[in-house]
């Protein structure tokens, strides 16, 4: 039998405490409250589990994630050695800190895999190993995702389709982010090791006019005036904008030849 799958049993007798179970060689119990209607030597898809008392238990319920399974689960309790997730049974699925990637809090959603650590189900944040590399994708294609780590110095990483992974450098990162946040992103790169990079720009002439709009809202909204310019600190840039100085002035340039704007070393300011 095993620990976090749903598995076919047969049912073997009935007991005072509920059905039991068995695979031919191991025997499990399956509480009266989900065994009534059962009877002997029928067969039945059941889920195995621990309960309070660390004994095997099965259900019929179906779990919302099974070991060796990736999905989004909700975080609904804190202790001192680690959260607790909802997986839609009595009892709920431990992970221990050291399994968590960043900020997460009680009621929050994030992405999980299912493991059986020495005979204890647990959950774990740190996905990477337990992804796929590339193998249906191509260079364009839009998809979507959900982050399930963000490092400062090097971006995001995405579980694409909660099966695939993928990587945000954190010069496309535009704005702020969460890890549990599911996005939608454009395959950027495909490299040789089958790594997918990821980006949230369009393709380039409809990320300009994209990029344009927006700086257009931009300068509406401050009384026709941005403080920004060909001269402004790129961090600057990036802060008010969520653009890279080049975009930016990718940007103001489309503006610019459409002549809507003027542009000074310091701001953008609409024409009359």
């Amino acid at each position: 039998m095993e620990l976090g799958k749903i598995q076919k049993l047969k049912v073997k007798e009935m007991s005072p405490h509920g059905a039991i179970l068995t695979d031919g060689n191991e025997k499990v119990l399956l509480p009266n409250n989900e065994s009534k209607d059962l009877k002997i030597d029928g067969e039945v898809e059941a889920f195995l589990y621990k309960d309070s008392k660390d004994r095997l238990i099965a259900t019929l319920k179906t779990p919302y994630l099974t070991v060796g399974k990736i999905g989004m689960l909700e975080v609904v309790a804190k202790s001192r050695v680690g959260y607790f997730v909802n997986i839609g049974l009595d009892k709920d699925i431990f992970l221990p800190f050291k399994e968590v990637n960043g900020r997460i809090f009680v009621e929050g959603k994030y992405l999980f895999y299912m493991y059986d650590d020495r005979g204890r189900l647990c959950v774990t944040m740190n996905l990477r190993d337990h992804l796929k590399r590339n193998d249906k994708f191509r260079v364009n294609d839009r998809v979507e995702g959900t982050i399930y780590a963000i490092d400062r110095n090097y971006g995001a990483f995405v579980a694409i389709y909660d099966e695939y992974d993928g990587y945000i450098p954190k010069e496309e990162l535009k704005g702020a982010h969460t890890v549990g946040e599911r996005i939608e992103a454009r395959i950027l790169r495909i490299l040789k090791d089958n790594k997918i990079t990821l980006t949230f720009r369009d393709y380039a002439y409809k990320q300009r006019k994209d990029d344009a709009e927006e700086i257009l809202e931009l300068i509406k909204e401050n009384q026709g005036k941005l403080n920004l310019g060909d001269k402004s600190d790129p961090e600057e840039i990036k802060k008010v904008t969520g653009l890279s100085k080049k975009a930016f002035k990718r940007a103001a340039g489309t503006l610019y030849k459409m002549e809507m704007i003027e542009i000074t070393d310091h701001s953008l300011e609409l024409k009359e």
